[in-house]
């Protein structure tokens, strides 16, 4: 009996350092992406995992801003960007 009580401790304790690692991987490699973009206040696309930042029009095009606009993250406080 104590053979048996044996082998069942020891796959619990396997199956539960298998779940912990499991759970430590997803946290790194798939939910950590997501935080991190987000820290850097860009744009997380979940489905298709691409982080996305601001672009501002009047960069691409070469005009002038209407009603002299500024970025939006331009005006921010320093601690937030």
């Amino acid at each position: 009996m104590s053979d048996y009580l044996g082998r069942v401790k020891l796959f619990l304790i396997l199956a539960f350092f298998v779940l912990a690692a499991a759970a430590i991987a997803y946290d790194r490699l798939w939910l950590a992406p997501g935080r991190d973009c987000e820290a850097a206040h860009n744009w997380w696309d979940p489905k298709l995992r691409i982080c996305g930042r601001t672009v501002w029009i009047p960069d691409l095009t070469h005009r002038r801003p209407a009603n002299g606009a500024q970025k939006p993250w331009d005006m921010l406080p320093q601690k937030v960007r």
